[in-house]
């Protein structure tokens, strides 16, 4: 009976070690899936950190930091490598104070690097104890000093090398296979985000080059200009005040000849300043990207800026018919703004609505919404299409080709305007329909009491 019994005993214990065995398997499961969902995640959003980080410094900083999350180290490096040479970008943890730079002038340093490198897989020593420290320089010895554990992960992106990862760390074995992975991965994301940094680096530096070979040639172009501009001035008044008054304009050929010759230099002035204002648009828009802008900010009134754009502009108004018409808000608070700066946008505004519109009116106003003024240069004009209004505020953009004899320019008027109005603090907006006309409209910060 004893025997029974002690049979059933260890039978029952047996069950209970199974199923303990059982639920720890489950636990151990659960809690790897976990950690895994966990990383997932963590890979997602180190991509769109990466992604959005178009700064080569900054991208090799984060990379440590999120290396360090996963699985803190003790000290680490982040080395670039640009063609055959390296360049440390970001030392963290325990060991910055030591002169890691001239690390890089280290031959041993450097054939570590260019074997994990051309290599292209991963260097891990579990215990720096075991290891031939004769293989290593005295900079490399000393920052292992006390070490225990070594990792070095390629940067690697479509066979191309764009650096090492270096973490060390007191503990021995302290980065088993699974943080290798992990470590693995990460840093595999930074390799496409340095790839991305550096293709829009090269960007910039061609946007920069074309800027400033606009500003170049716009700036050689003007001093000509300015010189065909004046001497043909200086042609119109002697041809007018010297010239016709000693002719007979009774004789048929007198007066055609005066005729034709007014209206080449007029040609002439007008062509030549069409082609001024297309040069200060140029240098206009090169200054603003090259930052060199600066606003004269003071207190103005927003609806005397408008009547003073509209007489302005009233002799090209008239010729073409147009009515124009103002409806200002009574009693609309001043703004801190730069005048002359305002003053171009307006112009600007109402200059392309003149072009646009063949008949009918031009409507400017000017309301207070919460707080802010909004301006609004409306015409009755062609209109633009849907699908052009993204590239309206786009430089070099001349949308739409809904006129016989369209307009010409330099496509830069409104993109300077729209940077204008940014710098105020304030926004540029477009509304229009086809055959209906079109509404630009911008807002600038009311003046804040204290």
């Amino acid at each position: 009976m004893m025997e029974i019994l002690s049979n059933k005993f260890y039978l029952y214990i047996g069950v209970i070690i199974i199923i303990n065995i059982i639920i720890m398997h489950i636990v151990i499961k659960t809690t790897m899936f976990k950690k895994s969902k966990e990383f997932d995640k963590k890979i997602i959003s180190n991509i769109d950190i990466f992604k959005s980080t178009t700064n080569i410094n900054d991208i090799f900083n984060k990379l440590l930091n999120n290396l360090y999350e996963s699985s803190a180290y003790d000290a680490a490096i982040s080395i670039l490598k640009n063609d055959t040479e390296f360049k440390i970008m970001a030392i963290h943890g325990s060991r910055v104070e030591l002169n890691t730079s001239s690390y890089i002038q280290d031959k041993k340093f450097i054939n570590l690097i260019n074997r994990v490198t051309e290599s292209g897989t991963m260097y891990y020593i579990q215990d720096l104890n075991k290891v031939d420290y004769a293989l290593y320089s005295d900079k490399l010895q000393l920052l292992l000093y006390h070490m225990r554990s070594l990792l070095m992960i390629p940067i690697i992106y479509k066979d191309e090398i764009y650096g090492v990862v270096i973490m060390v760390n007191y503990k021995k074995a302290a980065y088993n296979e699974s943080y290798r992975g992990n470590a693995y991965s990460i840093v595999s994301q930074v390799a496409v985000a340095i790839e991305n940094a550096k293709l829009f680096k090269k960007l910039k530096d061609i946007d920069k080059t074309k800027t400033d070979f606009l500003s170049t040639v716009s700036h050689e172009l003007r001093t000509p200009l300015t010189s065909i501009i004046g001497f043909t001035e200086m042609v119109k008044r002697k041809f007018e005040g010297t010239i016709v008054p000693e002719l007979d304009l009774s004789i048929q050929k007198n007066q055609s000849a005066v005729v034709k010759i007014k209206r080449n230099v007029n040609i002439i002035l007008s062509e030549g300043e069409r082609l001024s204002s297309l040069i200060n648009d140029l240098l206009d828009i090169s200054r603003m990207e090259a930052g060199k802008v600066v606003l004269n900010m003071r207190k103005i009134d927003i609806e005397e800026i408008i009547t003073q754009v509209i007489t302005l502009m009233n002799p090209i108004i008239r010729g073409k018919s147009l009515q124009v018409i103002q409806s200002i808000s009574e009693t609309l608070p001043e703004i801190m703004a730069d005048k002359d700066k305002l003053m171009q946008v307006i112009i600007n505004l109402i200059s392309n609505a003149i072009k646009f519109t063949q008949k009918g009116c031009i409507v400017c106003s000017a309301r207070v919404v919460a707080q802010n003024i909004i301006v609004s240069i409306s015409d009755t004009g062609v209109g633009i299409r849907e699908e052009d209004k993204k590239y309206i505020f786009k430089k070099f953009s001349q949308v739409g080709d809904t006129l016989t004899d369209k307009p010409t320019g330099t496509g830069l008027g409104l993109s300077i305007c729209k940077y204008i109005i940014e710098e105020h603090g304030g926004e540029i907006w477009v509304e229009s329909e086809i055959g209906k006309g079109t509404d630009f409209s911008f807002s600038i910060p009311i003046i804040k009491s204290n």
